[in-house]
């Protein structure tokens, strides 16, 4: 979930049939606005083709982030524009890149603000004679502008077989690198592959493993990872 993208295609009716390509690249997926720094930041745009990319940008915010009812706005009204792309449109020769600044105008006074920036190439003219399709390969970007004193605070309860995860603070965290152990000991402790990212105000569900006492997981503010330990009473998953 740390990134996405789509595959829009476009095709034009000549004779025959040939594949083009329109690519590009970031050279980052997340963003963070941290409240004690400028409210702007860069992301470069690559485009490794022979051919000149045109490039459009596309600004959605994320309405209750993780949770069932999460949803993507797209914001296209000016006046409501909260998040800033500049530029919006750019035209990038072959083998080049360009800046893309994103600029924050508000600063939220509870939670974080959660967007979504799309990055995508625009179809240009195709030359050929023959049927041509050609692949553009959009990318999303994952952007948080924090509050002042941004702090996760995840506790967990067990209900049942399942640990229940909640961040009851105001900014989200990462949940990598999980463990669970039998003993106290740190040498019977064993990977737990499942991970998440934890918004404010949301909750996430484990299954405990058979035989756990404690399980611990690393949380990722964006900047610091810091292991956590949860204790869990033994259940059976017979």
């Amino acid at each position: 979930m740390l990134s996405r993208f789509s595959i829009l295609t476009f095709s034009a009716s000549l004779l025959l049939s040939i594949n083009a390509s329109a690519a590009l690249s970031l050279d980052r997926m997340i963003v963070y606005f941290d409240p004690d720094k400028a409210p702007r930041q860069d992301i470069i745009v690559s485009n490794p083709d022979n051919e000149t990319l045109y490039l459009q940008t596309e600004v959605y915010e994320v309405k209750n982030p993780g949770s069932d009812d999460e949803d993507r706005v797209r914001i296209t009204d000016p006046e409501k524009m909260k998040l800033l792309t500049t530029p919006n449109k750019a035209i990038i020769p072959a083998n080049s890149r360009k800046t893309v600044r994103l600029v924050s105008l508000e600063k939220p006074t509870k939670n974080e603000l959660v967007y979504r920036v799309t990055f995508k190439p625009v179809v240009g003219d195709l030359e050929a004679s023959q049927t041509a399709i050609k692949l553009l390969i959009a990318y999303q970007t994952l952007i948080f502008i924090r509050p002042d004193n941004p702090k996760y605070n995840v506790s967990a309860k067990q209900q049942g077989n399942q640990l229940v995860f909640t961040n009851s603070g105001n900014i989200n965290a990462v949940m990598r690198n999980g463990q669970y152990c039998t003993t106290q000991k740190d040498d019977s402790c064993k990977s737990i592959s499942d991970t998440t990212r934890i918004y404010a105000g949301q909750s996430w569900s484990l299954a405990i493993p058979s035989g756990a006492v404690r399980v611990k997981y690393g949380l990722f503010d964006g900047a610091f990872e810091k292991t956590q330990e949860f204790a869990v009473k033994q259940v059976s998953n017979s």
